[in-house]
């Protein structure tokens, strides 16, 4: 089964969530209106049954309907009526062979559920439990949820599985260059040691495997609490050089006596003393960070004090690190860097997501030109 993700229902959860923050509620009856033609495509009627349908199996029964959603749903389905529709003329119908791929995927998807719930219960899981048979119950309740039978949930999915081929074969001269492929990995492997957290969540191919980390401590000589709070104050209202002008004068005031702790701690004093003796962070001395500060290179923590962590190696001390807050004198307790999967490990996932990418662009583009050739009457009123 090709791997390239669907086209429609991704695009629609995007634009749904976009609208939602502008709702224009409106009720609808749901029993006199069903019937309602919304839409028809080269002949074909769309009911506003369908629209609902949709609805309900994003956000449940409701009482009222977002007027927008309901037009987004509705173009999603003349689009994908006039996919079928070009599907169907070109010979993709859901064959014996469709069949067989729909069931073999529907009982894959199971196998890989059940490993899922099998580790999420974990060790001390029942040794009798099924966890293939749960995976198979909840899938079929998700289904009921939506407001289909598993027979007709499968019928769906082998429709839109000879869509899928089509497309495939609508856009079989699409490719990926080497050049293309090493500037991605190029550009995702900054992204991904800059900005790890984000990357955790967004990157579709891991190629920094384990990000680099750095566990510190530190020794803050504080600037006065009002004086941080007049130098933010001025940031958030755009006064960089104003707060910039302030704060080395402020910090000029504690230089003396930060340098002298700097002196001592670079002359092998014990840096735990003197986090004791002269530290003015509180979390330094809380249970919570007792073993110092664990962090990545995007952690939620002073800019300048992030980069001198990640310049030190471990047992190093730094220099005075500046910040709104005062100066730091930070030591590294330990230290790893980031992990990095070779071009040639990854080469082929990046084509991959490329590849989806250009092919989803280009299904974009026939779309918009069928829409445009095709006899559609939509009557949004009627939603």
């Amino acid at each position: 089964m090709n791997n390239r993700r669907g086209i429609f229902f991704p695009i629609l959860i995007i634009a749904l969530a976009m609208v939602l923050s502008s709702c224009n509620l409106i009720q609808v009856n749901e029993e006199k209106d069903r019937k309602l033609v919304v839409a028809e495509v080269n002949g074909v009627k769309i009911q506003k049954g369908a629209v609902l349908d949709q609805y309900h199996a994003m956000y449940g029964e409701v009482e009222e309907y977002d007027e927008k959603t309901l037009a987004y749903i509705l173009d999603s389905l003349i689009e994908e009526e006039l996919v079928a529709q070009k599907a169907e003329s070109a010979g993709y119908v859901v064959d014996d062979e469709i069949k067989r791929r729909v069931n073999e995927d529907y009982e894959l998807a199971i196998k890989e559920y059940a490993e899922m719930l099998k580790l999420q219960a974990g060790e001390d899981a029942d040794p009798d439990t099924d966890f293939e048979q749960q995976a198979r119950q909840e899938l079929q309740e998700y289904i009921t949820a939506s407001g289909q039978t598993e027979e007709e949930y499968l019928e769906f999915l082998g429709k839109y599985l000879a869509i899928q081929d089509y497309l495939d074969e609508m856009t079989t001269d699409v490719e990926v260059e080497d050049k293309e492929v090493e500037e991605f990995y190029q550009t995702e492997l900054e992204f991904q040691k800059q900005s790890p957290s984000l990357a955790a969540q967004y990157s579709s191919v891991a190629i920094v495997t384990k990000p680099a980390t750095r566990l510190v401590k530190h020794i803050l000589i504080k600037i006065a609490d009002e004086d941080t709070q007049a130098i933010t104050a001025l940031r958030q209202e755009g006064k960089s050089e104003e707060a910039n002008t302030l704060r080395e004068e402020k910090l000029e005031s504690i230089k003396k006596k930060a340098q002298n702790v700097l002196d001592l701690a670079k002359s092998g004093e014990d840096f735990e003393g003197l986090i004791d003796m002269f530290g003015e962070d509180p979390g330094m001395k809380s249970e919570e960070y007792k073993d110092g500060y664990s962090m990545v290179r995007d952690e939620g923590m002073m800019k300048e004090f992030l980069e001198a962590s990640f310049q030190l190696q471990e047992g190093e001390i730094s220099d005075l690190v500046a910040t709104d807050y005062g100066y730091h004198i930070i030591k590294v307790y330990e230290a790893t860097e980031d992990e990095i999967a070779s071009l040639e490990d990854v080469k082929e996932d990046i084509r991959n997501v490329l590849l989806n990418r250009k092919k989803s662009g280009r299904t974009k583009e026939l779309i918009e030109q069928w829409v445009e050739e095709a006899n559609i009457k939509k009557y949004e009123k009627r939603l």
